[in-house]
């Protein structure tokens, strides 16, 4: 039967009548189908399991979508398992959906590093103004994961305030490099100007500038 299908294959090729159509074509061939994603991801014995049905669902665009994208949020803020909840936060950011973005905030605050590093990451994407504060005193946290205040520097980008740009100054002379690197980046992304990592330099322009953020 399989050599049959494999024989075949070439036919359906060129019958198709779009790659969606051979997507399914495809899955049912190699067993890889929607249905077996949403039963591994509804497998409550087993977080590996859980988390390759989330990953093998958000490739299809039509699970980009609620109710798919509703389901995942359920499993971002409950799911026992803080790799299954990061992994949802995570298709949640690829599928842009932007109706996440406060619970994207309220985790921020997880207990586990890598499910806010993905909150962190969807807000880089997805800005929301109530992230403002939450960011700040992620990237402020000196006991914060590495990563994540490097995240946080990053999607303060977004935020062209003064309050903002200072505390992006405060980082300018962190002991690690790649927080002080991004806290620059950003930066200039918010002023337009390089004024390198001279702090005093950054204060002067923020407070004696009247427009300093355009």
């Amino acid at each position: 039967m399989q050599r049959l299908a494999i024989t075949l294959l070439p036919l359906v090729l060129l019958t198709c009548a779009g790659c969606q159509q051979f997507q399914q074509i495809s899955d049912l061939i190699s067993g890889d189908t929607p249905g077996r994603y949403a039963r591994l991801m509804e497998d409550s014995t087993d977080g590996d399991r859980r988390r390759i049905g989330v990953n093998g669902l958000v490739e299809r665009d039509f699970a980009r979508k609620p109710p798919y994208t509703t389901r995942y949020q359920q499993i971002a803020e409950h799911d026992p398992d803080p790799l299954v909840r990061a992994t949802a936060v995570r298709a949640l950011n690829r599928a842009r959906d932007r109706s996440s973005t406060p619970l994207f905030v309220k985790i921020l605050s997880d207990d586990n590093e890598w499910v806010r590093l993905e909150a962190v990451k969807a807000l880089i994407n997805m800005p929301d103004a109530s992230a403002v504060s939450p960011l700040q005193k992620m990237l402020n946290r000196s006991g914060e994961e590495r990563d994540v205040r490097i995240a946080a520097a990053e999607a303060l980008k977004h935020y062209r305030t003064p309050e903002v740009a200072r505390t992006l100054v405060t980082q300018l002379g962190e002991r690690d490099f790649g927080i002080a690197w991004q806290a620059h980046r950003s930066l200039k992304r918010l002023t337009g100007r390089d004024l390198h990592y001279d702090e005093s330099a950054w204060l002067n322009y923020l407070n004696g500038s009247d427009k300093p953020l355009g």
